[in-house]
């Protein structure tokens, strides 16, 4: 016996033994007969997409047989079935046979310990001790500390004593009492802390429920849920080996001498898996019983709220992304939602069975257990597709829409699996002759490619737009680890980084194809231009309150402008859709997972896509982290104290190369010549060649460049201050060309796409106080702490008169994700407590803190070899760090 649920690294564990009961089938003897399929009600989507990942269940991977059963409140009753039920016989496999539904079983026990929860017989949080009195009090194990709920959710810290039997000889046609199973279980080490799947828990959990009914568990099951839901195919076996009624016969594979055999594995004892495995159903009983679950009517909704409060699962142990509850797994779809459910796995036959987010019901059968890894993958895909083909959009239909609701309830039909299935078309990457960007691409050799994603994710069968990509494949192609997505914050475009991103991931970036995504509103993925006159949004409020109005227009005629230029697609731009288009990006590629590799704003929207589509992702590096809790408009109000320090750094730089500046000969001298332009450009703008800067723009000059304390951005700095200085004196002077490029962002409209576009993101994901006398009061409070940087960070934005509010509430971030992180500890943009707290919420992540003044440290090359060789060499192994540390 394998266990009683899939997982795969089990696979070399399945009993392959011959038994003296197990009828040896040569290959030969069957061929699996194609998929056969109900036509599709008129007015629903054909299930093609199911279908062939069907077939390739019993074709590609030579399962016996592989039958679905679909129920959807739109569009009823589908079935198909591939392969055969016999293999002596060749009667082919059907969705309307009996088969052992192994851990399915657990559903059934926990949901009738909480209906006795619910009648008062049973306290969820009391312990073992109170029902079975010196059950558990040897080996270390301590009944006065498990609880109820614990064994339901796994949590118990109770070893598995299936672990106890190295094959099937052991239980396979004996009859087991439960104590029997839990002294085996008592005699094991005790597993690691944390989450620990255990058949042991529910065998635990059914005596509870004799000990608190008065009656047996068989009882209580059929008098709570077989019969009032008339299930006339569902029944415990007890002590017979045989399955009464119309069945599929259960297959294990071996190689013999190089031929292919498979044992009949139909006939065993069950009684080894009692209240955590035993019972016999079919797909419709099945379809029926979880429908009837999440529609309410077998549990009122505060129960079964608990039994869908999750804890992260070990994805060895079940798969990726799921969570679980109290006898239910709850997994993230690729079409958006979870469907809930649980899944079994009994020597020969598999199950999966659970209701989608638009209700629709979904059970698999295959009568082989897949030993290889790639099989397992493919069944997660069918069930994924099942669940997600002709699904109706995220959001269109409540989660509590029933397998049980009638015929009259009405769903959208318009799914998300056209999108992920897209077959994309590559091209060069060069636009036209003054596309720097795509030559760049094309001479490093990547391609490009347009991914088309829905605009509106609650309506996916409406308009749609393009989301631009570029990839540059793994030369090392041998080695290949994976894809790669790449962000480098803003948020900005990010096509052109795959060819820089490869030189900065050492002897990892060859390893990797690296894909640059340009996220929704910018570069060429539906940029939303505004034809503002400026590159950004930022403006300082300035040293009055004069200039704190001329930053409210600007930050109103912003507003202004998109709600005339763009009206029809800010509601959908946002940093939750753009981890939908990155999701179908992810499976547009064709990738199970990827990594990712996100600076700044990247790793807000790593964090996001994580915790909207937990176990999609390999290898996370977060480079200078954002606070989760915090984006949004308001982002830099509190980096002041970050901005003054590194101010402060710079002067004290600019001053030990006075001869070369003229800016002052002590820190204090170059920060009181600083403070003086401000105060002349209030007065009056500082003429420098063609530009007029006044004290809205100058704070927004010197904020720019302290994201780093590298020579050569502090000397870019101390020209444009000089030449600033120049100028406050009266005398005419040119901008150098680094501030000339710079002033052309800020003062014109040349770079206003790049600016709309992060406008729209940011005003998308929170909201903000839209009173701008709020913030002249804000700035007013902080100004004498920080008089230059307080009226930047905190002044009012376009958010404060954006024509929409966010459709969505932000992502609430959490969760698991063994991330790699960098930080910084003088950052002025990410500062070291928001890296901090980012940290804290993702659980098994690691950082690697420099200390330095500067942003994102990892993607822009920082010249450290302590950072640099850490994040490679985890890109390379995939092992992170055993602890938290300092870099020098």
């Amino acid at each position: 016996m394998t266990t009683t649920q899939p997982r795969r690294r089990e696979a070399a564990r399945r009993a392959v033994a011959v038994l003296a009961a197990g009828a040896a089938i040569a290959a030969a003897a069957a061929v699996p007969a194609p998929a056969r399929a109900e036509p599709a009600p008129a007015g629903c989507a054909d299930r093609a997409a199911t279908l062939r990942a069907l077939e390739r269940m019993t074709g590609t991977h030579g399962l016996t047989g592989a039958a679905v059963r679909v129920d959807d409140p739109a569009c009823g009753t589908w079935k198909a079935a591939s392969g055969v039920a016999d293999r002596r016989t060749g009667r082919p496999m059907s969705a309307d046979l009996r088969v052992r539904i192994a851990s399915v079983t657990k559903t059934f026990t926990a949901v009738t310990v909480l209906q006795l929860a619910r009648e008062g017989r049973i306290s969820l949080d009391a312990p073992v001790e109170r029902y079975l009195p010196g059950l558990l009090d040897r080996g270390g194990y301590d009944g006065r500390k498990i609880t109820v709920r614990s064994l339901l959710r796994h949590t118990s810290g109770l070893p598995d004593y299936m672990d106890t039997f190295p094959n099937s000889d052991g239980y396979r046609f004996r009859h087991f009492e439960p104590g029997e199973l839990i002294d085996r279980a008592l005699a094991l080490p005790h597993p690691d802390p944390g989450w620990h799947y255990a058949t042991t828990n529910y065998i635990i959990a059914g005596l509870i429920a004799e000990k608190a009914s008065g009656h047996s568990l068989e009882d209580e099951v059929r008098r709570r849920i077989i019969r009032p839901l008339r299930l006339r195919d569902t029944y415990w076996p007890g002590d017979r080996t045989r399955i009464r009624g119309p069945h599929a016969r259960g297959y294990l594979r071996e190689e013999r001498d190089g031929t292919v055999r498979w044992d009949d594995f139909t006939e065993m004892n069950t009684t080894v898996a009692w209240a955590g495995g035993a019972l016999v159903s079919s797909p419709r009983d099945l379809n029926a019983f979880f429908g009837a679950l999440m529609g309410g009517r077998l549990l009122p909704p505060a129960m079964l709220a608990q039994m869908k409060q999750t804890v992260p699962a070990d994805p060895d142990r079940v798969w990726d992304g799921a969570a679980y509850g109290l006898g239910l797994i709850g997994t993230p779809l690729r079409c958006g939602g979870t469907w809930w459910g649980h899944a079994g796995g009994l020597e020969s036959y598999i199950t999966v069975s659970g209701v989608g987010p638009s209700g629709r019901r979904v059970t698999i059968d295959f009568n082989e257990n897949p030993s290889a890894e790639e099989a397992f993958n493919d069944q997660m895909k069918l069930v994924e597709t099942a669940f997600c083909d002709g699904a109706a959009a995220p959001g269109t239909a409540p989660t509590a829409a029933l397998a049980a609701a009638p015929a009259s309830a009405t769903f959208g039909t318009g799914g998300l699996a056209r999108f992920y299935d897209q077959r994309l078309k590559w091209k060069e990457c060069t636009l036209n002759d003054g596309d720097e960007v795509g030559r760049e691409l094309d001479e490093a050799g990547a391609a490009c490619a347009d991914v088309t994603v829905p605009l509106d994710y609650r309506r996916p069968e409406g308009r749609t737009i393009t989301v631009a990509i570029s990839r540059l494949k793994a030369s090392d192609r041998a080695h290949r680890i994976g894809t790669m997505i790449l962000n480098g914050g803003g948020p900005g475009p990010a096509l052109d980084m795959p060819p820089y991103m490869r030189s900065v991931m050492g002897k990892a970036g060859p390893r990797y194809d690296l894909v640059g995504m340009d996220p929704r509103s910018l570069g060429r993925s539906a940029a939303v231009d505004c034809r503002g006159p400026s590159g950004t949004w930022i403006k300082s409020a300035g040293e009055s309150r004069r200039s704190f109005d001329r930053s409210a227009a600007f930050a109103k005629d912003l507003a202004d402008r998109c709600a005339r230029t763009n009206a029809g697609v800010l509601p959908h731009i946002s940093t939750r859709n753009i981890a939908r288009d990155m999701d179908i990006v992810r499976g547009a590629l064709g990738e199970r997972k990827v990594s990712y590799n996100g600076a700044s704003y990247g790793t807000y929207l790593g964090s996001v896509y994580a915790t909207m589509f937990p176990g999609r992702l390999d290898r996370v590096v977060l480079d200078s982290s954002v606070d989760p809790t915090r984006f949004g408009p308001r982002l830099l109000a509190g980096t002041e104290g970050a901005n003054d320090r590194a101010l402060g750094a710079w002067a004290e730089w600019a001053a030990e190369r006075d001869a070369t500046y003229g800016l002052g000969g002590t820190r204090a001298e170059v920060l009181g010549t600083v403070r003086g332009l401000v105060a002349a450009a209030a007065r009056t703008p500082l003429a420098v060649g063609r530009w007029r800067v006044d004290d809205t723009t100058l704070p927004l000059v010197l904020f720019d460049h302290l994201d780093t304390d590298e020579d050569q951005a502090r000397a870019v700095l101390a020209e444009s201050v000089r030449v600033f200085a120049k100028a406050a004196a009266g005398e005419g002077v040119q901008p150098t060309k680094e501030l000339d490029e710079e002033l052309t962002f800020l003062l014109t409209g040349a770079e206003s796409v790049y600016g709309s576009g992060q406008t729209a993101i940011i005003c998308g994901d929170a909201d903000t106080p839209r009173d701008p006398e709020s913030y002249w009061s804000d700035i007013e409070r902080n100004r004498a702490a920080s008089p230059l940087f307080a009226p930047l960070t905190r002044n009012v934005n376009p958010c404060a008169f954006w024509p929409v509010r966010p459709a969505e509430r932000p992502t609430e971030v959490g969760g698991r994700l063994p991330a790699l992180m960098v930080a910084a500890t003088g950052d002025t943009r990410t500062t070291y407590p928001a890296n901090q707290a980012l940290h804290g919420l993702l659980r098994g992540s690691r950082m690697v803190t420099l200390d330095a003044d500067v942003h994102a440290p990892y993607q822009r090359g920082y010249p450290n070899t302590c950072v640099s060789e850490t994040v490679n060499g985890y890109l390379l192994t995939g092992r992170l760090p055993k602890r938290d540390f300092t870099c020098a």
